[in-house]
């Protein structure tokens, strides 16, 4: 199939509308429960750094919760890291539990690898989403074992600490899925995403971010328009 003219692709009418409440709510305080105990118990159980990813009486997180986690996150501590790391997780998981087990224990056999490789795509982040997607996805493999390109766009995402002009967003079925059936992107594929694929989205992302912030007459981030395509 030849791939879709992104320049020919429209942001939704009903997308549109959709930035018009305030980034805050949509943004920062999006949140997913999470299983607590079950992270907290299968990290230990690991023997790795980085629990409790959260207290025992707390059963959601936020946006905006890892947002300030990656604006204190010092890199160099291991723990820090992994915490950041776990925390991405139990959130992008919610309560579907399935392949965690498989990525806590994939970082337990190469900690320092996964490490080595979690450090340069959030340094990378910032500034180059193809470079930051090839650390975490090299040659189209994961380089962490079951942590594919749903759950790496959301650490590349989270890496930005919910800065408007931050160049990686999230990536996953749901929203290509809204792509392909609403926005008409019809050669994106449903799963496994080189890099080339994964910067034409940021790019479409960030085009129409442009045309909504001048519309708008306020700066609006590539994530509110993930936001609504993944749960359009």
């Amino acid at each position: 199939m030849e791939p879709t003219d992104l320049s020919r692709l429209q942001l939704p009418r009903a997308c549109r509308e959709s930035l018009t409440k305030r980034r805050s709510e949509r943004i920062d305080g999006h949140s997913i429960s999470i299983a607590t105990d079950w992270w907290n118990t299968e990290i230990a159980a690991a023997h790795l750094p980085g629990a409790p990813v959260a207290g025992p009486d707390v059963t959601q997180l936020s946006r905006g919760d890892l947002f300030t986690d990656a604006a204190n996150l010092d890199a160099g501590s291991e723990e820090e890291l992994l915490r950041f790391l776990w925390r991405v997780l139990a959130w992008g998981s919610g309560m579907k539990l399935r392949l965690n087990r498989k990525r806590i224990r994939a970082v337990a056999y190469n900690p320092s690898s996964a490490m080595s490789a979690l450090r340069q795509a959030l340094r990378a982040a910032r500034e180059d989403p193809a470079q930051a997607y090839e650390v975490l996805r090299p040659g189209g493999r994961n380089a962490i074992a079951y942590l594919g390109p749903a759950f790496l766009t959301k650490i590349l995402y989270f890496a930005g600490s919910g800065a408007l002009d931050h160049p990686c967003v999230i990536l996953d079925s749901q929203v290509a899925a809204t792509l392909r059936d609403t926005c008409k992107w019809d050669s994106l594929g449903g799963d496994g995403w080189p890099t080339s694929t994964y910067v034409r989205y940021c790019a479409l992302l960030d085009r129409w971010a442009h045309e909504e912030s001048r519309r708008l007459g306020r700066r609006i981030g590539i994530d509110e328009i993930e936001r609504w395509l993944f749960r359009p």
